[in-house]
């Protein structure tokens, strides 16, 4: 809270007098309080002295020049742009967008105060501090960064978003003829990982989607290394053509963790090297950018264990007050799971009631794509893999992206293309 306070303190401090007036207006609001906050919202100067135990001057001190933060280790700064260091001090820093990694500009024009507006939007409406604040979603006047972002290209009324919904490709799952562990479908010699994710790479390119969401079970329990191999082929293929891929974990991909068979290989640690290497992005309770567009994804993996804490601790599942979700920005969000959950399970199968989750959340969320189960809901492969919470949010299935379910002996496994925007979602099925 400090830092990022500090930060845009600096920011707003060195304003030119020939930079346009609305930014100065936005960034004052954001600051200290004016026409452009959101109602019910607290600017940042009020809640650094509401909400931090601690006082300003006190952290400059441990972490600064007295004066100012210089040290930062809770938020990303940089360098001002190289137009704008000439109005900064030496040695200050700005404050980074969360979202696109842009440095926030000094000097902006009348022409591209909208594209500033929507950089400031990106930041939550209450950063983390000592004390919780009092659950308001957004910090600028929603219909001022709507409208920024619909100017810039970024979003708005109308922009859509299509992602590929993918779900247990399970990698590997053919090593279960030789290893002998969990059950097996009869055609598991039809069934190849390598081909299976290089069409999901082919449909992802051929319909030029934005994105690919994975909900989980990326990996069966025991994976090999040529799998893996072809796996970080096709996500870098991707990569080159900007179609980034967003996952959750599912309960195989914790048990990848601790190969038995003798040619598996640790799959969670290859996880990590495709997160690195920016193959794929984990999605959090925060809210992720989808391809830097308006939509925004929230994820939470199996046992809401994600990829950095497998293996730390054994979990026993969780509960929904346990989830506390990021504030959303002004787009359509997506909720990811790899749980059962109810309505589609009842109460006494069901890992999660989903209606409970969503009535505690602070995000309105449009639509909830879960992964994890391997046959449609009463064996309906026309309408089961879809249904409405109580409070009339859309749920997704995908169903498995392999055969590797009893209900497919004689069913395609399919992923789904689903466009999310403001108007609603809508969603195709595809075979793979």
């Amino acid at each position: 809270m400090t830092e990022l306070y500090d930060s845009l303190s600096v920011l707003y401090g060195s304003l030119p007098s020939g930079t346009d007036s609305e930014w100065k207006l936005v960034l004052r609001s954001v600051l200290y309080g004016d026409e452009l906050l959101a109602n019910e919202a607290s600017c940042y100067g009020a809640q650094q002295k509401e909400r931090n135990l601690g006082k300003r001057k006190d952290y400059a001190r441990r972490h600064g020049n007295g004066d100012r933060v210089t040290e930062f280790s809770a938020i990303t700064v940089a360098k001002p742009r190289e137009g704008d260091r000439r109005y900064v001090s030496a040695g200050a820093r700005l404050p980074v967008a969360p979202e696109s990694r842009e440095v926030l500009p000094v000097q902006v024009s009348t022409e591209e105060v909208d594209w500033a507006i929507s950089l400031l939007a990106e930041f939550p409406a209450e950063p983390a501090a000592d004390q919780p604040g009092d659950g308001v979603a957004m910090l600028l006047d929603p219909e001022r960064v709507r409208q920024a972002r619909e100017n810039t290209g970024r979003g708005g009324i109308g922009a859509e978003t299509t992602v590929l919904f993918v779900s247990d490709t399970h990698l590997g799952y053919e090593n279960r003829a030789e290893t002998g562990s969990g059950k097996t479908v009869s055609w598991i010699n039809e069934i190849n990982s390598r081909d299976t994710i290089r069409r999901i790479r082919t449909i992802a390119m051929d319909r030029d989607v934005d994105a690919v969401i994975h909900t989980g079970d990326v990996l069966d329990h025991e994976v090999d290394a040529v799998t893996l191999d072809a796996a970080e082929s096709s996500l870098r293929d991707l990569a080159l053509c900007d179609i980034p891929v967003y996952c959750i974990l599912g309960t195989h991909d914790h048990n990848a963790a601790v190969p038995y068979y003798s040619n598996s290989v640790d799959g969670i640690a290859w996880m990590k090297d495709q997160v690195r290497n920016e193959y794929l992005t984990e999605l959090s309770a925060s809210p992720t950018s989808v391809a830097g567009g308006p939509l925004d994804a929230y994820g939470i993996s199996a046992e809401n264990v994600g990829i950095d804490d497998v293996g730390t601790y054994e979990s026993l599942g969780w509960r929904p007050a346990e989830i506390a979700f990021g504030a959303a920005s002004p787009g359509p969000n997506v909720l990811c799971l790899h749980d059962g959950v109810t309505p589609y399970r009842d109460s006494s199968t069901a890992d999660l009631d989903l209606d409970e989750l969503l009535a505690q959340s602070r995000v309105s969320f449009d639509c909830v794509l879960v992964g994890d189960e391997h046959r449609p809901r009463d064996d309906d492969f026309e309408t089961g893999y879809s249904f409405e919470t109580t409070d009339g949010t859309p749920v997704l299935y995908t169903g498995p992206a392999a055969r590797v379910g009893p209900a497919y002996r004689d069913h395609d496994a399919f992923v789904t293309e689903v466009t999310v925007s403001a108007e609603g979602v809508a969603w195709t099925r595809l075979s793979v």
